[in-house]
């Protein structure tokens, strides 16, 4: 038989997955009472890692996952200190084989706003003005490579 496993940062199936099976065993400590799973082979989130110890945890599991995977650290705001994520990037270089930056860098046309835009259920929105037309917004939540 020939098969692979495929790492997926599929964060709706997680969300899904726990909200099934919740209802079916209830609420479970930390298992099912946080709604969520965490997916792939991450670092619990809620153990708040700084990105070297996250990667250096999840360095080893890609052996297991000849179908694909990524790694993936989330930063706050970043335009002040752009040093902290190439110290990260650097970091990884030689440990894992490809690694996704989650850092908003929305920039809104309209005012010039530059930073993390409102998600909403149409779409995403300029905390400053409020714009959310997309002709005049430019929204990016993770670059891979």
């Amino acid at each position: 038989y020939h098969y692979s496993v495929y790492s997926t940062p599929s964060e709706s199936l997680t969300d899904r997955f726990c909200r099934m099976d919740k209802e079916k065993f209830g609420s479970v400590a930390d298992i099912t009472d946080k709604d969520y799973y965490t997916n792939s082979f991450h670092y619990d989130v809620r153990k708040n890692p700084t990105p070297f110890k996250k990667l250096e945890f999840e360095k080893d599991y890609p052996v297991y996952a000849n179908g694909g995977f990524i790694h993936y650290c989330e930063y706050p705001v970043l335009q002040q200190n752009p040093k902290a994520l190439e110290a990260v990037w650097d970091f990884a270089y030689d440990r894992i084989g490809y690694l996704g930056t989650n850092v908003p860098i929305d920039h809104c046309y309209a005012c010039g706003f530059e930073g993390d835009f409102a998600a909403t259920e149409r779409g995403f929105k300029c905390p400053q003005c409020g714009n959310d037309d997309p002709k005049t917004c430019d929204v990016v939540k993770r670059t891979c490579g």
